[in-house]
Parts: structure tokens; sequence; C-alpha cells
């Protein structure tokens, strides 16, 4: 295990409560479900960048009937970031463990720019060697390039990186890149593919 490459989203992190979901969807007067709908329909393009913090709000805000007022897109993007901070305590100790014995890491996320800067500047972030964010790069998961990126700015040959992502499209997509990759399901059973 050359490098292990891990994603933030419900692999760090906790995926949002129900209550952060309906504590955001409050602020719009939404309802969450679809709040919710329409949080992931714009993600994609605030996620790499594409669209501005202010672009994205207010188009979720209109798809709703409220003005994303600059008072309320930063409580919008302040909830964001929050509901997205709950940590994986055994994700975590894995990540502690993997560091402890030497392993380089590196994470992997597809997160706008206000995202990226807050898990940089969160203390775990200093666990990872490399940090790379769909914003910045301009790509995202599943995108082949992104892969191909990673492994170039590491050092390393696709097949020296082992990747552990949540979601199945990634997963594919980055063993298709000729990565070792792992589905995310829950700590223990990462501790398991991982042989820690």
């Amino acid at each position: 295990m050359e490098w292990v490459v891990v994603d933030y989203g419900e692999v760090v992190c906790h995926p949002p409560s129900q209550d952060a979901v309906a504590r955001i969807a409050g602020t719009v007067g939404g309802d969450p479900a679809a709040f919710w709908d329409a949080y992931w329909d714009g993600r994609a393009a605030y996620d790499l960048g594409t669209v501005d913090a202010a672009g994205y709000w207010g188009e979720l805000c209109g798809r709703l009937g409220r003005a994303a007022t600059p008072a309320l897109l930063e409580v919008l993007v302040r909830l964001d970031l929050e509901m997205w901070s709950r940590l994986d305590e055994g994700t975590l100790q894995i990540l502690r463990d993997l560091d402890a014995r030497r392993v380089p890491l590196a994470l992997l996320s597809n997160a706008p720019l206000e995202m990226a800067r807050h898990i940089e500047a969160a203390p775990f972030a200093g666990l990872f060697r490399h940090r790379f964010f769909s914003a910045d790069l301009r790509l995202a998961k599943p995108d082949p390039a992104i892969y191909a990126h990673v492994a170039d700015r590491l050092g390393a040959a696709p097949a020296d990186l082992t990747f552990v992502d949540d979601r199945p499209a990634n997963v594919e997509a980055a063993r298709a890149a000729g990565l070792r990759a792992f589905l995310f399901t829950g700590a223990d059973r990462l501790r398991l593919d991982l042989a820690l």
C-alpha cells in the first residue's frame, strides 16, 4: 500500500443528520425533502467550481421561492459546512493508525471552495500529505482524469493507490483507472479491507 486516498463526505465525516437538513431547509422555508432535491440538483457545478456560492445558493433559493440575500447566503454556507462536519471517529482512528505506520495519506473530495478551505483548516487535515478538491482542480469524481491527476501529483502509479469512497460510481471509475478501490460502508469494514 503505497498511498491511501480517501473521500471526505460520508467517509471521514458522517452524512448530514435529518435535524441538520431540516435546519438548513428551514432557513429558506422549504420542506426538507424538496430542499434536499434542490440541493443535489445543482451541486455538481458548485463542487466543480464552475458556479460560485452565490450562484448555487441563489438558484436553490429561487427554486424554492426565496430570494438569496447576502445575509441568507452567509447563513446557508455556514450551515452547509456544519452539516458536513460530524466526523466519523472510526475512520479517523484508521487514518491515525495508517499515519503511525507511515502510510502516506491523501484526501480526494468533490467539494466547493468554501468546503475545501473549511476542511483544510480542520485539525485532522494534517493527517493528509496532499488534499485534492474538485473545485480547485475543476475536475470531479468519477471523471477518469481526476484519478490520473492525483496519481501524477503523488508521483505514483495508479496501481500503487488504494482509494476509498462511499459512492459506487466513484469506486468503479477508480478501478477502471487502475487504482485498488474499496466501497466505504463503515469503519469496521474498511479496517478489514485495509487489513489493519
